[in-house]
């Protein structure tokens, strides 16, 4: 950690300290080997400031989720253009708040943070499934010759993890002759979730969960782009803001959610719907943690 650059705090709950605060924010703003739109450096600063206006209050579970304390770290320094070493420190800094006990939330950047905070989960011993949300698989074995590239976020996990994919429509014929191989892998294809019964689905997701302990990888272009246009290649199809929300509280419902990362989202000048709405998906997702899993989480 070599530095801090001070950035807002998430809903403008400036009063948490670590301490006292159930869920951390930790932003990751990577940007090296993102291949259309640019942008998702710029992703965690949007997020927050838009955080700013969100109501506390959540109407669906009747309650106030920040009760619990929310706590935002600084933006970690991570070298511009040094993959390999800004892998390593994002490595470090989740040990770091693993350690800690808490409620991690990170957000990207691209989808590559995924990488090295699955390396950190693994390094201590952490046994558990990847239920990942996405319009693209991630699990090319190398992309424009890097192995780290945002286009291999998955790869590396895939052989060692349970992977259950979400809302996939645009992958390689190598991706997916490599899923067709893993038995370790589901894949929800977005074009078949849209032909089958919604709860079904909800269903048979929580069936190819293996594990108890879930981490949650979050790619914003896993929305319809109508919904969600800020993201670096928005993809047509996609599930919408109540069917997204459905499959999580699902999860929450039944697993023990062991932290979360939202990548990919690139913001669009003067489009602030985009923003608010990751903001507001942000709050409800430590909304679902309240409600229906922080008492696993304590055990």
């Amino acid at each position: 950690m070599d530095q801090y650059r001070p950035l807002p705090s998430f809903g403008g709950l400036s009063s948490f300290t670590i301490e006292d605060s159930r869920v951390v924010i930790v932003p990751f703003p990577l940007e090296i080997t993102t291949t259309y739109k640019k942008g998702t450096r710029d992703g965690p600063l949007s997020i927050l400031l838009a955080s700013y206006n969100i109501e506390l209050y959540d109407e669906e579970i009747d309650d106030i989720p920040a009760k619990i304390g929310i706590y935002t770290f600084p933006d970690f320094f991570l070298p511009l253009g040094d993959l390999k070493k800004s892998l390593l420190n994002i490595e470090m800094i989740v040990k770091d708040i693993l350690e800690k006990n808490k409620f991690p939330i990170f957000l990207g950047g691209e989808h590559t943070i995924t990488k090295g905070i699955l390396r950190a989960y693994l390094n201590m011993g952490y046994n558990f499934s990847v239920l990942h949300f996405d319009a693209h698989s991630d699990l090319r074995e190398e992309y424009e010759g890097t192995r780290d590239s945002h286009a291999c976020a998955l790869r590396e996990a895939s052989e060692r993890l349970n992977i259950v994919q979400i809302g996939i429509r645009s992958l390689s014929e190598g991706e997916r002759e490599y899923i067709k191989k893993k038995a370790n892998i589901k894949v929800f294809w977005d074009f078949d979730i849209h032909t089958k019964d919604f709860n079904r689905v909800i269903g048979d997701i929580l069936t190819s969960i293996e594990n108890e302990n879930v981490y949650i990888t979050f790619d914003f272009d896993v929305f319809n782009p109508s919904e969600m246009p800020a993201t670096g290649t928005p993809e047509p199809g996609g599930l919408s803001w109540y069917e997204v929300l459905s499959i999580l509280r699902g999860i929450f419902k039944n697993k023990k959610i062991i932290g979360v990362d939202f990548v990919e989202f690139s913001p669009i000048p003067g489009l602030n719907y985009a923003d608010y709405i990751a903001a507001r998906f942000i709050y409800k997702i430590i909304g679902y943690y309240k409600k229906y899993n922080m008492e696993k989480n304590n055990g």
